[in-house]
């Protein structure tokens, strides 16, 4: 019988099609979507970080654990029960500032798709005006922006100077995480909330946007 922790290792391994292979095994035994995502892919691809961190792996592992997580993330979205994904009138702008790194950005996306939210995905090397642009066109509620090198902190500033400047920074919640931010420098930007995990994006969203 398979099992969820040799999911994760084949995501820390980033082997995608074996890894693909075990979600869908997994899933038709019965087990739990939620789990199969955060216990499964979501640990691995930790397990990756923490050894790109530890200077054990190199920038092309963790692309390979990309590639291993999205072939494993749309049999699983498939698998939640219609009634777990109802939908909330509540539309979100997420997306990478500057960086081309997405892992992280899709798992948030991911599971406040899965909680109900609408996904307005931007993809990944974006400006402050892109944010900003995206939100007043697609008429967002809120801001979620992935931040994973130290350039982009100075333009997550930017983007919040230019909420401002545009007079409509009280009309978006603006919310952040990645590798290269913490909880204290995210409060002395003024964000509005950050995330240390994927799943900490749904707790903030639905705590900004009163539905907690």
């Amino acid at each position: 019988m398979a099992t969820i922790a040799e999911l994760r290792q084949l995501v820390g391994a980033t082997q995608s099609q074996e890894a693909a292979a075990m979600t869908r095994v997994l899933l038709a035994e019965g087990h739990d979507p939620m789990a199969v995502l955060e216990d499964g892919v979501m640990s691995g691809l930790s397990d990756v970080g923490d050894r790109f961190a530890a200077k054990k792996a190199i920038v092309l592992d963790l692309v390979r654990a990309g590639v291993t997580a999205k072939a494993c993330i749309p049999l699983i979205e498939q698998a939640f029960p219609q009634g777990e994904r109802r939908r909330i009138d509540r539309r979100i702008v997420l997306g990478t500032m500057l960086s081309q790194h997405n892992i992280g950005k899709n798992l948030v996306g991911t599971l406040l798709s899965i909680a109900g939210f609408e996904v307005i995905d931007i993809g990944e090397k974006n400006s402050p005006w892109d944010f900003y642009q995206a939100a007043e066109k697609s008429g967002a509620h809120m801001i979620a922006v992935s931040v994973v090198f130290a350039p982009a902190k100075e333009k997550f500033a930017e983007l919040l100077d230019l909420l401002k400047e545009m007079k409509v920074r009280e009309k978006y919640p603006v919310i952040v995480g990645g590798a290269v931010t913490s909880a204290a420098w995210a409060s002395e930007q003024g964000a509005d909330g950050w995330g240390a995990q994927a799943k900490d994006g749904v707790l903030l969203a639905k705590q900004l946007l009163k539905l907690a």
